[in-house]
């Protein structure tokens, strides 16, 4: 099971490794439905009717397009003849950001650990047990990485 969902996550990382670059992608200042529709030469009017809403609505899309709902924006992308693309892009590979979040669970843990000991005059050397307990975690209990305690 853990091998299954490590070959999807690489699998997404392929597809989302080239997702990243859009990420540079800024939109513009007057936001993307105003943008389009003006190089559309398209009036508030004309895409209040082919989105079968009114023209002060359009308006008041164009002023809030960053707050609308996914449906409306798919409406009007629709209106415009465009796509609407949602997707959420990690930072880094997934695979990055879970072994990242792993060896943070482990200091955690190998620190617990440390202070118990210490408290009984018995201190491991964790720069040893590091990386075995990252592969514990990894191999074992992956899910246990997104428990903040």
């Amino acid at each position: 099971m853990v091998l299954e969902k490590k070959l999807l996550r690489k699998s997404l990382d392929k597809k989302l490794n080239g997702l990243r670059k859009l990420t540079r992608l800024e939109r513009p200042p007057q936001g993307w439905v105003r943008t389009i529709r003006e190089a559309l030469g398209m009036t508030t009017s004309q895409l209040a009717k082919r989105a079968g809403v009114t023209q002060p609505r359009i308006v008041s899309i164009e002023k809030n397009e960053e707050n609308l709902k996914l449906s409306t924006l798919s409406t009007i992308a629709e209106a415009l003849n465009c796509r609407l693309v949602y997707a959420l892009i990690p930072e880094d590979s997934l695979e990055n950001i879970i072994y990242n979040r792993a060896k943070e669970k482990a200091g955690l843990i190998l620190k617990k650990v440390n202070i118990n000991m210490a408290l009984e005059d018995q201190l491991v050397n964790t720069n040893e047990l590091f990386d075995v307990c990252v592969q514990e975690i990894l191999n074992d209990n992956p899910k246990c990485i997104w428990n903040d305690e």
